[in-house]
């Protein structure tokens, strides 16, 4: 067993990655006000010993944003490559979102949420990075090297 001061963490501190909606403002463009300014995705991975942080940033496409009665719709697109991407839908009647993400033409997940704009969006990018998904990996830290009794990295 154990003792208390022996009981030490995996790993140092780590940063917290998460999302935090801000609503888009476009001058003369109040219909945008609906979609976000961007939307990250996320997720760690241990590669050589180490631990990183990947990332995928969407950000609009306006030239895609479409309004048919009460709905409203606009890609997003990852900025490291074109064969990924969000729709993002919005329906002002029952103020309503939907969201599915794609890579590589493929759908790989979608979120759908009401009125309460950050857990949509929490929701969303809760689906982390794809596999196939267009990406940055950094470094946050080196992963302990040391194994636990049962031979499992701690």
């Amino acid at each position: 067993m154990l003792k208390p001061e022996q009981n030490q963490p995996a790993r140092k501190k780590l940063p917290v990655y998460g999302f935090i909606p801000k609503r888009l403002k476009v001058a003369d463009k109040p219909e945008y006000s609906h979609f976000p300014t961007n939307v990250l995705f996320a997720s760690l991975r241990s590669m050589n010993g180490r631990l990183q942080a990947g990332s995928a940033l969407y950000e609009p496409d306006f030239h895609t944003y479409r309004k048919e009665g009460h709905l409203s719709s606009m890609r997003y697109d990852n900025i490291y490559g074109a064969e990924c991407h969000l729709v993002i839908d919005y329906d002002e009647k029952t103020s309503r979102y939907r969201g599915e993400k794609f890579v590589n033409g493929k759908p790989v997940g979608r979120a759908y949420g009401g009125e309460n704009w950050q857990l949509f969006f929490t929701h969303l990018t809760m689906l982390g990075l794809a596999e196939g998904e267009k990406c940055r990996f950094e470094d946050v830290e080196n992963v302990l090297a040391s194994t636990s009794a049962e031979g499992t990295p701690q």
